[in-house]
């Protein structure tokens, strides 16, 4: 990248005309259209440029989020979400904050720094989530902040991303401790959904699992309260016909306790 603003060149074949140096609004529109032409780089040094000749002025704090932006097209996730954050902190009653855009980028930029969903190996279940973790807290909060953002229907797509992302991964947990024959494990991380992530569509899954490690454990009384459970909540899944069979299992169990 090559940009001199005394020559008004940068890359690219662009120029920047002398008298966009001259007027904040001009100058910013520049770096629009080099953002808009895929230079992030020539684009981060106009905004930068607008912030220093003009600090006071309107197009200056524009800019600061067309920076984050350029670091976010840049794929340089950590230094895009710190320049969102900072932009929150410094000017907290902007336009794009009461939005939530920022913390939709934000989320999204976490969301990015996490393994994805993707057939990778290793399969993304078994690599760090802290960043997907984050993520997903992030569009939560979101959800609950910004009712009527104009940003809400995405957050919702990427929530019910990062959600089934962790849950595979609590499966992926559970099936290696079931392996083990390890069963208080088991029961933890199914446990563990069903309390985290109760609006996941596998929590009928969750649940039978759960059941069946209750029995292996004798702790029957919670297999049948769970089983009763599936079968008033998720009566048109699979799961209801074997929560039926095994509530009655459990039941005579019970009976047959002195």
């Amino acid at each position: 990248m090559v940009i001199f603003f005394a020559g008004c060149t940068v890359s690219g074949s662009g120029t920047i005309p002398p008298k966009a140096l001259k007027d904040p609004k001009l100058l910013y529109e520049f770096g629009q259209k080099r953002l808009k032409k895929d230079y992030p780089e020539d684009a981060r040094t106009v905004f930068a440029k607008v912030r220093s000749l003009y600090p006071l002025s309107q197009y200056a704090v524009l800019s600061e989020l067309k920076i984050a932006e350029t670091h976010r097209k840049e794929g340089n996730f950590i230094t895009a979400a710190t320049a969102y954050r900072d932009f929150e902190k410094d000017h907290p009653f902007h336009d794009a904050v009461t939005s939530g855009m920022t913390t939709w980028w934000i989320g999204y930029c976490n969301y990015r720094l996490g393994p994805g969903d993707f057939f990778l190996f290793p399969p993304a279940q078994q690599r760090d989530l802290a960043h997907t973790k984050a993520a997903y807290m992030i569009f939560q909060m979101f959800m609950g902040r910004y009712p009527e953002s104009p940003y809400l229907a995405r957050v919702k797509k990427y929530y019910a991303r990062t959600r089934e992302m962790l849950v595979k991964h609590e499966f992926y947990a559970a099936d290696f401790y079931q392996k083990k024959d390890k069963l208080k494990a088991v029961r933890n991380r199914m446990e563990f959904i069903l309390t985290e992530y109760p609006d996941s569509p596998r929590v009928p899954e969750a649940a039978m699992i759960l059941v069946n490690a209750y029995l292996r454990l004798e702790e029957t009384k919670k297999a049948v309260d769970l089983c009763r459970k599936i079968i008033v909540h998720y009566p048109k899944r699979p799961q209801a016909a074997e929560a039926a069979r095994l509530l009655a299992k459990a039941e005579l169990r019970m009976k047959a306790k002195p």
